[in-house]
């Protein structure tokens, strides 16, 4: 209980509330000393006051909720054990929704529990352990306490069992949709050059009707069911989208040579290529398309009877396809907005907008019906072959003509591509591998389609951030009237487009992920699905994580190097540190800053020392092979902060080298030479090697010379000439004062030793100098003759 005392003063608090409610429990106990144990027991007190807490009522919720999600867990794990059907990919996404949510529940069960777990510890800290002659009140308090404690303990256990049973059947999903892929891509059915394949087909022929079959009794009709109203809504979506895809670039085209003319003063030329009106064409007519879509659905009652998936697959292709067809049609026409292309590129692509929109409308059917099993397997992948045989055949042959009738540098490569997948994906349907040769044909179709739409929007991007954000712009004059800086402008916009251009790269990733389907809803949910991210080995990896731990990152940076200004440029001017100190200070400040943001990004990251266990072992290992030179300077760069036996400023002689120090870092010290050059030293070899330090202590510095008279000259009138000439140097110190000494008297000459203090040990080499040529001149002046030197 001491110990407890000790971390905090909320005890004493607690002490003073147990105490009065003992007091106010006394005569209660005392009132009834003869009814037995049972009945003399006092009524629960500190336990009332903690309930106060709410564990009572929140005790029976988690009860609830444990009970909800083991029976949740259970359905899940019931369906992946069913039978009687196939799941497909888009229910597995579904029980992985309903897995996460349980495992959700779980984490916030633990974390209530162990909440209250902490309040009730500490109130059995204050009842302490037992002892002899205690009231029967803090005995009654003591074993409820306990129980109560048990109980949440209990709660906490299950709530752990909850979490690890969620995982295991989130492992169970994951493998079931690893499986149904692998069997997907492994399919092998009779080949459709066999008489096999078309007498399996025959067959299929009752199922296939069924795809004609009306709704019975308010149910799901065949997916072809009214198919004309289906085939012709499709078609007038894509006729009128195509009708107002020209009209809508050209508004643009204008919208943006009027803004230019409004803003600049210049007049874009009618050959002006740009991708701005070209990207928003795209942008507005996917919109357009997708009410066109809904109108007409509305209108033929498209979604009578057929499944919500089906419908909401079109619906959410439909944008993509406009695009598609806004940004394609222009793009292509005479007025080319490709940048760098000619009316031949234009002419040799000419049809692929339509070629596109329609294939990948017809991908995302295709994918749908294949996870509704829509069709008969046979049917299904014989309409899946054919698919791929258009697409790759209309694809090399848009290559082969790009290549022939234009000198673009990829299409060669494109080509090759190109004609590999053909091989690839033919080969796989004469074998029977008719999954197989779909699955790269719709894999190919995503990757391709989306990356030129990304790269469209990207050159389109880049080209508005570099008109508007430019340090000629309007935006960049009107902001420096403000004091902004046109630089900033500048940078800003480049920021704006790298920012743009990452965004759209996890766009292309969640493509990638999304299995090939192009499905608007689907990549966005898979969006989503990266930055919510998941746990892998207690790890959670999501980009909204990493997003945040770059931002604490940039916080941190401005915030240590505001600090660092306004303490070397407000704080330590007020004090007496010297320069080395000050930047000892700094140092510190810095590298300890660095570790606490350090702490903290892991910590945000869920990365604990058990997760870092295998880092600290590797590190280990790595410093005992081949990280010694570099932990042994970096001790030793701590050492130096800490002691300081050099300090910035100094002027000290390592070996051959002698300089000024002018950083110590906790790797190593740069050295500034007479040259100019720097020099940059290991720590190490400061704390290993002799190193001398002409500044350590005091600044001052000595400088000496020696003159030799004639033995016939007068000694005394030379002492008094060199010391009136000492005097009057305003580089010597006259505190202390300077000297003139005899040092040696010979036959050849009397020699005078001349001493002085200077300020700075940098100064000795031009004083000592200085005061030789004044010495030589003023033995000149008072005609005293020179000596040899003995």
């Amino acid at each position: 209980m001491s110990a407890f005392t000790r971390r905090s003063g909320l005890p004493l608090l607690f002490r003073g509330l147990f105490a009065l409610l003992i007091s106010v429990a006394a005569p209660a106990a005392s009132a009834a000393p003869s009814a037995g144990p049972s009945a003399s027991a006092p009524g629960p007190l500190v336990p009332s006051a903690a309930d106060g807490y709410g564990w009572t009522t929140v005790s029976s919720a988690l009860n609830r909720q444990i009970s909800s999600a083991q029976n949740q867990l259970k359905y899940i794990y019931g369906q992946l054990n069913r039978t009687d059907i196939v799941l497909g990919s888009e229910t597995l996404t579904e029980l992985s929704d309903q897995v996460d949510a349980v495992t959700s529940t779980a984490q916030s069960i633990q974390t209530q529990a162990a909440s209250y777990q902490t309040v009730y510890e500490s109130y059995l800290d204050i009842v302490g352990a037992k002892a002899e002659g205690e009231s029967q009140a803090i005995v009654a308090q003591r074993a409820h306490l306990q129980s109560v404690l048990q109980d949440i303990k209990s709660t906490v256990t299950q709530g752990r069992l909850l979490g690890l049973q969620a995982k295991q059947v989130q492992l169970e999903v994951q493998r079931r949709g690893t499986v149904n892929q692998q069997e997907l891509l492994s399919e092998r059915i009779a080949s459709p050059l066999t008489l096999t394949f078309w007498r399996n087909l025959y067959a299929e022929g009752p199922a296939l009707r069924l795809t004609l079959a009306p709704p019975v009794n308010n149910g799901y009709a065949g997916v072809l069911y009214h198919w004309p109203y289906l085939v012709g809504a499709l078609i007038g979506a894509f006729l009128l989208t195509a009708l107002l895809a020209r009209p809508a670039y050209w508004l643009f085209r204008q919208l943006e040579g009027n803004i230019v003319r409004r803003f600049t003063g210049d007049i874009l030329s009618e050959h002006h290529r740009s991708f701005i009106p070209v990207a928003m064409s795209g942008v507005v007519c996917g919109f357009i398309m997708f009410l066109i879509w809904e109108i007409l659905a509305g209108i033929f009652s498209l979604d009578l009877g057929r499944s919500p998936l089906f419908m909401n697959s079109i619906a959410g292709i439909m944008p993509l396809c406009g695009f598609i067809l806004g940004a394609g049609l222009p793009a292509l026409s005479r007025a080319t907005a490709i940048d760098g292309a000619d009316q031949r590129a234009a002419r040799a692509l000419w049809g692929v907008d339509w070629c596109m929109a329609i294939i990948v409308l017809l991908q995302t059917i295709f994918i749908t019906i294949g996870m509704e099993n829509a069709f008969p397997v046979t049917a299904r992948r014989l309409i899946e072959a054919i698919f791929t045989l258009a697409v790759t055949s209309l694809f090399v042959a848009m290559c082969r003509r790009l290549s022939r009738r234009t000198d673009a540098r990829l299409a060669p490569a494109v080509y090759g591509i190109g004609c590999l997948i053909m091989a690839v994906t033919w080969v796989a349907i004469a074998i029977g591998y008719l999954a197989f040769a779909f699955a790269v044909t719709v894999w190919s179709v995503a990757l391709s389609v989306s990356f030129a739409t990304l790269f469209l929007i990207s050159l389109a991007t880049k080209e508005f951030t570099a008109r508007n954000f430019s340090t000629a712009s309007l935006v960049s004059r009107r902001l420096s009237r403000l004091g902004v800086h046109s630089n900033r402008v500048a940078q800003f916009g480049v920021l704006l487009s790298g920012i743009v251009n990452i965004a759209l790269i996890i766009v292309f990733v969640a493509v990638c992920l999304s299995e090939g389907s192009l499905d608007i809803p689907v990549v966005a949910d898979k969006v989503n699905g990266l930055f919510v991210g998941q746990t892998i080995n207690g790890v959670q990896f999501s980009l909204n994580t990493a997003v945040f731990c770059i931002v604490i990152l940039l916080v941190a940076y401005y915030a240590i190097r505001a600090f660092s200004q306004w303490l070397e440029s407000r704080l330590f001017p007020t004090t007496n540190l010297d320069i080395g100190a000050r930047t000892s200070i700094l140092n510190i400040f810095r590298y300890v800053a660095w570790i606490a943001v350090f702490l903290m990004v892991l910590s945000e990251a869920g990365v604990t020392v058990k997760n870092l266990t295998w880092v600290v072992s590797a590190l280990s290992v790595g410093i005992g092979f081949g990280l010694q030179a570099i932990v042994q300077n970096f001790v030793s760069g701590v050492i130096l902060l800490a002691e300081r036996p050099i300090r910035v400023g100094d002027l000290i002689e390592l070996g051959s080298i002698k300089g000024d120090v002018k950083r110590i870092s906790v790797r190593s010290t740069e050295i500034g030479l007479g040259d100019g050059s720097t020099m940059i030293v290991p720590n190490s070899q400061f704390i290993t090697s002799a190193v001398r330090n002409a500044t350590l202590g005091t600044s001052l510095s000595a400088a000496s010379a020696t003159v030799t008279i004639s033995p016939r000259a007068d000694a005394t009138k030379a002492q008094i000439a060199l010391m009136n000439m000492m005097k009057q140097r305003e580089d010597i110190l006259q505190d202390p004062a300077p000297g003139v000494a005899i040092s040696a008297i010979t036959d050849t000459g009397i020699t005078l030793a001349l001493s002085a203090k200077v300020s700075s040990v940098r100064d000795v080499g031009g004083v000592t100098n200085a005061i030789m040529l004044d010495a030589y001149r003023v033995l000149q002046e008072s005609g005293l003759e020179l000596g040899k030197p003995s």
